[in-house]
């Protein structure tokens, strides 16, 4: 029977993506695409090779054994999970890729990289001195951080998050930068910094998502829904140096600029590691757990409490010392049943965690219409520099979003992530930087000044807007009448 359920795994997955490729949103940019990557990695291939192979290592170390029940049910839910997101995004975010750039837009983003150094000033150091802090005199990059053994969580007690995660701006920061420069080879100079950097601390997420930001904001710059064959191939160089650097979890890097003596050079993996089986694709097995724990030995569910987290997240640890670790109305102990440890539980396995089935169908559900929401309204919209800053830097966020599950996981990477963006907008306002609407209005002004328009009377709002890239909300018949009556204007000016 588990046979037949990885084989409509396979079916499953193909199908998904089949219609997605026929539909009209199908690109690279929509949020169903990267779903559609991970599911496909962690739910359909892995436990293909799970089964070939016989992992056993994470059942080993998290102390269970999953029935075959268990097993088959993890398929399933996942597989429900991904028809639910697929359906929902899609319905939601069913508008085709557009690459708008008007004249207007391209103007604002010519001011923009003006100003753009304020938030090189204001956040490049705050980033670059998170990094630093990383790597402390012990050269250990779990300095200040304790384990909860009741929870299984890391802890800061000696500092706090907010230092910590401050070189995430540095992911915003590279491909901004990149961008705004037009991709001349020596803007790529902070980007290898970064990705060295965060390499060497053992920690590759950061850096996958900034070479990801990189990459569709030159997508996005070229017009393309998707990456031609070069860039599919480098995307296959980035997870061989993920896999590379999670092999000894950044020591080979340490040992290379100094900071880790030649003999400390340990691997973590065994020599008898199947393909995939390490924890960074564990998630199938972390599902497993949860489908054995909940609810046939906590006999409760968490009903969705732990998104209560939000609201506590925020305050450090250093000003209120009974905090509670992770979640603050927590129902179920999963280390009353194994050792979990560093267990991820993605969306179908959140979902299930909070619910059982009803929890899968209700969380991817709400996943995949707010994403799919977020897209349609980018699309959709005028495409400003800012907007299109924000969209392109929050796509890569959904790497760990989708693997975690948890709506903390977003709230605190969008925190950090988006910032420089923040910063980047309250500069362009306290300059008195135009917006693309604006400066629509101001070049279609100029060139009925000088003659270049033929039409006798001022430009309405609507031709504003139609200049700044939103003309294709009107239908074409509209669009044809309106064009024919003012020709006719534009021979007979007194009527």
């Amino acid at each position: 029977m588990y046979i037949v359920a990885l084989g409509l795994s396979v079916l499953c997955l193909l199908g998904v993506v089949a219609y997605f490729w026929r539909s009209p949103a199908f690109s690279v940019f929509h949020p169903l695409t990267f779903y559609c990557a991970f599911h496909g990695i962690i739910f359909v291939i892995r436990p293909i090779f799970a089964y070939i192979y016989e992992y056993k290592g994470l059942y080993y170390a998290y102390d269970f054994t999953p029935s075959d029940a268990d097993k088959l049910t993890v398929i399933l839910a996942s597989n429900l999970g991904f028809l639910v997101f697929s359906f929902f995004s899609l319905r939601a975010g069913n508008s085709a890729m557009q690459f708008k750039r008007s004249a207007a837009n391209m103007e604002e983003r010519k001011r923009l990289s003006k100003v753009f150094v304020w938030p090189l000033a204001i956040c490049g150091p705050m980033a670059a001195y998170s990094m630093l802090k990383t790597y402390s005199a012990t050269n250990s990059v779990y300095a200040g951080l304790t384990l909860d053994q009741a929870t299984g969580m890391v802890i800061n007690t000696t500092s706090n998050g907010y230092i910590a995660d401050m070189q995430l701006m540095a992911v915003t920061l590279s491909a901004l930068l990149i961008w705004l420069s037009r991709f001349r080879p020596i803007a790529f100079i902070p980007l290898i910094f970064f990705v060295i950097a965060r390499a060497g601390t053992g920690g590759r997420g950061p850096f996958v998502a900034a070479l990801v930001a990189a990459g569709l904001f030159y997508l996005y710059e070229k017009r393309m829904r998707y990456p031609a064959w070069q860039i599919v191939l480098a995307g296959m160089l980035v997870v061989t140096l993920f896999t590379t650097v999670g092999a000894d979890r950044g020591a080979a890097v340490r040992q290379a600029v100094g900071l880790e003596a030649p003999d400390t050079l340990s691997r973590s993996n065994d020599d008898n590691e199947g393909p995939l089986e390490s924890m960074d694709f564990g998630n199938l097995e972390f599902f497993e757990y949860l489908v054995y724990v909940i609810p046939q030995r906590s006999g409760t569910y968490g009903y969705f409490l732990d998104s209560f987290q939000v609201f506590t997240e925020p305050v450090p640890r250093v000003l209120w010392k009974g905090k509670p670790v992770g979640e603050p109305f927590r129902r179920v102990w999963l280390f009353e049943y194994g050792y979990p440890i560093g267990m991820t539980r993605s969306l179908p396995g959140q979902g299930w965690y909070s619910l059982g089935w009803t929890g899968v169908i209700i969380w991817c559900a709400l996943w995949g219409h707010v994403l799919g929401t977020i897209y349609n309204r980018f699309v959709r919209g005028p495409q400003t520099t800012l907007q299109t800053a924000s969209y392109l830097v929050f796509l890569p966020m959904l790497i760990v979003a989708y693997r975690d599950g948890t709506l903390i996981t977003l709230v605190k990477q969008a925190g950090v992530y988006l910032t420089p963006i923040a910063v980047w907008w309250l500069a362009a306002k306290y300059s008195g930087v135009p917006k693309s609407l604006d400066s629509a209005g101001r070049m279609l002004k100029r060139q009925h000044e000088s003659g270049a328009m033929t039409t006798p009377y001022e430009p309405s709002a609507h031709t504003a807007n139609q200049a700044a890239g939103e003309g294709y909300r009107l239908p074409p018949a509209v669009r044809r009448r309106r064009a024919a009556l003012n020709a006719a204007r534009s021979v007979n000016p007194a009527e």
